[in-house]
């Protein structure tokens, strides 16, 4: 994977919710929110329906190669909504050896996107089509609720999603590894609803089914991966739930880096990356650097992903001890008496000694 030092910079600067609180008051409540949330957040459709008996489709067939600039446009929306797509996709290109090319409406591309407007008015969901199986469709990628009202959490949470799917991954929930206690007739029920609507064989194909484990995105079940549906606890026989994740996960970062991986460069983000040069026209997602650091384009002008040179093989540089202050959210990293912790839906998780 690239660039662990970036990963963790980016982590850092992610605050939100809490954590380590001492009081079980406080932590009792932020856990009950968290689980409410989860029961009212959007949920997409998987695109990649087997038929009847059959095995699950192989997600190694639908990678791309690595290093490929993949192609994108938009069929439709407003400039605001396009930009928020625009802004959160592109995390995906820190941690894989793929590029995303933003073209115009009228150029082919691979990825095509539609919002709930238009000819696509009716299209109430939120979905992609697996990896290379978008080149296939005029129109392989939906937004059904994006308006200019979305929060950047919901524009964060889902756009990353979908562009999740739209490079090879499955929904996490669905690892054979995964053990989910699911109460089936509840979960029945619940998707029977609107704004879902589904038959009980939808609920199947989109909770239940299980993959092969030789096609399975991860060896190992990650409840954090931004490929994971929200899971009210009532929705478990065991009354364990999991959260609402809106970014990327270590395990999602060091996954994708896996199946996409960067050259061996010798652990130096920039190793490869031009010079900023002043006459050049940039896109969003271009790498460039300047005065010894490493920055990246985005909508709105040039992120700096951190410093040039070898990158630490320590998993808690770059990470900020545990702050009792500061509200932290699922996903977020600290470390605290010389460990990592990672905060889960339910608590912190010990990912091990800090140390090169």
């Amino acid at each position: 994977m690239k660039k662990s030092k970036l990963a963790r910079l980016a982590l850092v600067t992610l605050i939100s919710f809490s954590l380590f609180n001492c009081e079980k008051d406080t932590e009792e409540v932020f856990q009950e929110n968290q689980i409410d949330h989860s029961k009212s957040a959007h949920v997409c459709i998987a695109k990649w329906d087997a038929p009847d008996g059959a095995k699950a489709t192989s997600v190694k067939a639908k990678q791309w190669e690595t290093g490929q600039t993949i192609r994108i446009k938009f069929l439709n929306g407003s400039n605001f909504v396009q930009s928020k797509v625009r802004q959160y996709a592109v995390q995906w290109e820190d941690y894989a050896n793929l590029k995303f090319e933003w073209v115009s409406s009228n150029s082919s591309a691979n990825i095509k996107i539609a919002f709930r407007e238009g000819q696509y008015a009716n299209e109430a969901g939120s979905w992609s089509y697996l990896g290379t199986d978008s080149n296939s469709y005029a129109h392989s990628m939906h937004f059904g609720w994006f308006d200019n009202n979305t929060t950047d959490a919901e524009f964060r949470r889902t756009t990353i999603h979908e562009f999740g799917h739209a490079l090879g991954l499955i929904h996490e929930h669905q690892n054979p590894v995964a053990g989910i206690n699911w109460d089936k007739e509840t979960v029945y029920a619940y998707y029977a609803g609107p704004p879902n609507n589904w038959s009980r064989a939808q609920v199947d194909n989109n909770l239940f089914r299980r993959y092969e484990a030789n096609i399975s995105n991860y060896s190992t079940y990650d409840p954090l991966s931004i490929m994971h549906y929200p899971v009210p606890a009532e929705h478990t026989l065991d009354g364990v739930g999991v959260g609402s994740n809106n970014q990327l996960s270590a395990t999602d970062k060091a996954f994708i880096g896996s199946i996409y991986p960067f050259p061996d460069t010798g652990g130096d983000p920039c190793a490869g990356v031009a010079p900023y040069n002043g006459s050049t026209s940039y896109s969003t997602g271009d790498q460039v650097t300047y005065n010894g650091d490493l920055y990246q384009r985005t909508s709105t002008g040039w992120s700096n992903l951190g410093a040039c040179g070898p990158v630490s093989t320590d998993p808690c540089d770059g990470v900020a001890p545990y702050n009792g202050s500061t509200s932290y959210s699922t996903g977020d990293q600290v470390t605290y008496n010389g460990d990592l912790y990672q905060r889960t839906s339910t608590g912190w998780s010990n990912l091990g000694a800090c140390g090169g």
